[in-house]
């Protein structure tokens, strides 16, 4: 069980998914102005053009599991490149782990098991987990990308701004009622400083549409990293959960990280899944 929780968090931490292309119009999707301001307002607190010249990042620090209840913590490094890699490394008592994630294809290699592979439809928006200003970035610069103002809701027991986002629909998908949401997630964010408060969105797991899970990711103790604000703490909750947290302790951009590092095996994780 403790391992099946381990990869299923894991897992989820990958994705981004809560509406769907089946309600996506054929044509121009919807930009709305004050959903596309306000993600502009975000993007200018973080850093603005600082955000957008970063080409890669690792940052350092420590993750705590919430494993049938027990606290396990161990050391983390997170990874990132681009819009489409990301990779963390964990090392916790048992052994380590490795989650790379390149495009819409990731694999695990997990303390206690074989590597496997994720499909298609839990990877429809799948990129930095710690890093939610580069996720911000990349859509205010694509325009097939939907975002709708959903207007001040209640979040975490704070008032929060809210943005839906919406990608558009991979053709390798099928949609069903079940699978409304996938490619899809809303932002959170503080309505004070602009900042993302989190990620939320459903999850489905493998290739089972018959079933889906709230998947949120909760950013908090911004710091000033060569004038980028960053999140320091990085929550994962599964269906109000905590499954796992990081707390980064060092953070650095633009090293040269190498494409090799998020490199995946394509014969163990095709798109297909």
């Amino acid at each position: 069980m403790r391992v099946a929780r381990f990869v299923l968090s894991f897992f989820l931490i990958l994705s981004c998914p809560p509406y769907l292309s089946s309600q996506q119009s054929v044509g121009t999707p919807q930009r709305d102005p004050l959903a596309v301001n306000l993600l502009a307002q975000s993007l200018a607190a973080a850093g603005g053009s600082a955000v957008t010249a970063i080409q890669d990042f690792t940052g350092t620090g420590t993750i705590t599991y919430n494993w049938a209840g027990e606290a396990v913590t161990g050391s983390v490094k997170v990874c990132g490149k681009g819009l489409d890699e990301f990779r963390i490394d964990s090392s916790v008592s048992a052994g380590n782990e490795s989650l790379v994630v390149n495009g819409k294809q990731a694999i695990l290699t997990p303390v206690y098991d074989k590597k496997p592979k994720f499909s298609i439809h839990g990877m429809m928006t799948a990129g930095s987990l710690t890093f939610p200003a580069v996720r911000i970035a990349q859509v205010l610069s694509d325009s097939s990308i939907r975002v709708v103002y959903m207007g001040s809701v209640t979040w975490n027991g704070s008032q929060a701004y809210q943005v839906h986002v919406a990608f558009p629909l991979d053709p390798r998908l099928a949609v069903t009622p079940r699978s409304l949401g996938m490619g899809e997630f809303d932002l959170y964010f503080d309505q004070a400083s602009y900042r993302i408060l989190g990620l939320a969105e459903k999850i489905w797991w493998d290739d089972d549409l018959r079933q889906s899970y709230l998947h949120e990711l909760l950013y908090s103790d911004y710091q000033l990293v060569n004038g980028i604000l960053v999140p320091f703490t990085i929550t994962e909750k599964m269906g109000g959960q905590q499954t796992w947290s990081i707390t980064l302790t060092s953070l650095t951009f633009n090293t040269g990280l190498s494409d090799l590092l998020f490199k995946l095996d394509p014969l163990e994780n095709s798109p297909e899944g």
